[in-house]
């Protein structure tokens, strides 16, 4: 295929697109399917507030990250007032450091220009804490920031929805900081790709029976587990960016694998599991690859898993995208149902400055219906999700 042909078979020209921050929202004025209510299933958000040295315990506030503005007015975060931002990164944040990236009235102004009701939000910088070695301080970080997302969630009238992080390294902490999660209100909890290691010092695998207890508790709590893109980026050295950013969008082969061939989907038959942001194409080759592993290394396999894995795909699993056309013309294989379309705001890579754009080539490739259920319908179902009153 020509270079000519793959850009024309997007469904618009996006070289023109500016970066974020300068990004006119109008999504607001997409013809949607009677009766659908647009969600972002995906989405991000910026803590500019103190918050982890104002709320940690008093032994522990020195070794929390604080943050701090520069003299020169860029957002710094870092242990020790050494800054975690600085380098390549401090420019692609700013790039997309709208003001609703960390205001929620500029915000839920956003989302109105861009006509959407509610989002799934993820983190930002706090990934880079995801395998922080002070195992203490990680624990009252994400308790904190969990905390603390409830509170939004709950000043944004159910219109922001944060996915909280527990206590995943620990396995005998893990099922109650998940029962914490969906007590304080949560719609969902992220787990990280790579979990690092135990207290123990043994890399955890989350496929061990000893994590059992965590996935039993998210069955019992009826509470989605996610994993998002993005956890250590590598944006150094010669086209860096460009190969730091793309390599990013490929985690999830093994994450599905211990899903799979690791019998949590067996043992745990309710879990819902969401891959965010790493688009919906890699999904059928990944489970191509997957039936051919059972079909010609099924001897092999320990444990026997019970079904076929693009079964286990169609009953517990779901992924979200932001315009994907390579995954659309895939849609059949991966599942109408499967899919859930996302904004990434505020993301260079997100659909906001196009989003009726957007809207309008899933409503034309997948009909009405359809349309409706990966455009909102899917996610008020997956994060059990109350409409704004």
């Amino acid at each position: 295929m020509s270079t000519a042909t793959m850009k024309s078979s997007r469904m618009m020209a996006l070289e023109n697109l500016d970066v974020s921050l300068k990004r006119v929202l109008k999504g607001s004025s997409a013809s949607l399917p009677e009766g659908t209510v647009l969600i972002s299933s995906d989405s991000h958000w910026n803590i500019t507030e103190d918050i982890f040295y104002d709320r940690a315990p008093a032994d522990l506030k020195e070794r929390m990250p604080r943050i701090w503005t520069d003299e020169e007015g860029r957002l710094c975060i870092g242990i020790e007032h050494k800054n975690l931002l600085a380098g390549p990164i401090e420019e692609l944040l700013a790039s997309f450091n709208r003001p609703g990236f960390y205001d929620l009235d500029a915000r839920m102004a956003d989302l109105d220009d861009d006509g959407v009701a509610m989002e799934i939000v993820y983190p930002q910088w706090l990934m880079f804490y995801l395998h922080h070695p002070d195992l203490e301080m990680r624990e009252w970080l994400f308790r904190i920031y969990n905390e603390y997302l409830a509170e939004i969630s709950e000043r944004s009238n159910g219109r922001f929805h944060g996915m909280g992080i527990p206590t995943y390294w620990d396995s005998a902490k893990a099922p109650a900081s998940i029962e914490h999660i969906k007590r304080i209100g949560l719609k969902g909890a992220m787990l990280p790709v790579n979990a690092g290691n135990s207290p123990a010092g043994v890399k955890v695998n989350y496929a061990t029976d000893d994590m059992d207890d965590m996935w039993a508790a998210a069955e019992d709590c009826h509470l989605p587990i996610t994993y998002h893109i993005g956890e250590n980026p590598h944006l150094e050295g010669p086209g860096g960016v460009g190969a730091g950013l793309l390599g990013t969008f490929v985690p999830f082969r093994r994450t599905l694998g211990d899903l799979i061939f690791g019998g949590i989907f067996d043992r745990h038959p309710t879990l819902k599991v969401v891959f965010a942001e790493a688009g919906i194409n890699w999904v059928p080759g990944a489970l191509q690859d997957a039936e051919m592993i059972l079909d010609s290394w099924g001897k092999f396999l320990d444990p026997k898993i019970q079904h076929r894995p693009t079964d286990y795909w169609h009953k517990h699993c779901y992924a979200t995208f932001m315009a994907d056309e390579v995954g659309l013309d895939l849609v059949d294989y991966i599942g109408r149902d499967r899919i859930m379309w996302a904004t990434d705001y505020p993301h260079n890579e997100g659909s906001h400055g196009y989003t009726e754009k957007v809207v309008q080539n899933i409503v034309d490739r997948m009909g009405p219906s359809d349309a409706k259920k990966i455009l909102g319908q899917t996610a008020i179902e997956v994060f059990d999700l109350q409409l704004p009153s």
